[in-house]
């Protein structure tokens, strides 16, 4: 059992953005993440899944693009190539579930 919360956890720059690992280890990887100048990326193993928290933006999928706003979900599946895009009047902040985790298996586009 483990019990967590941002504020135990260690800010840390990554590629997507500001990220704080609340579980980066086990069967599944749990990221918060605020969206910062993401690059654009995909994994060939892990499904991911983008809870928004607050904010809104866009979501880059393959070549689409989709609006995204707080309380959305979107999954994303391996081999998918995703980029969320947030605005610039508004912080965009995502709760990130990776299953397997991603950690090695990210790969810039």
């Amino acid at each position: 059992m483990k019990i967590t919360s941002l504020r135990r956890t260690k800010e840390e720059q990554g590629h997507c953005g500001i990220i704080r690992k609340l579980e980066p280890e086990g069967p599944s990887e749990i990221i918060y993440l605020r969206v910062e100048n993401a690059e654009k990326h995909y994994h060939k193993i892990s499904t991911e899944y983008y809870y928004v928290l607050s904010g809104r933006g866009k979501i880059v999928l393959d070549e689409e693009i989709y609006p995204i706003q707080e309380g959305g979900l979107v999954k994303i599946d391996p081999g998918v190539r995703h980029q969320a895009v947030e605005e610039a009047d508004m912080p965009l902040e995502i709760l990130v579930i990776a299953t397997p985790p991603a950690i090695g298996d990210s790969y810039m586009v």
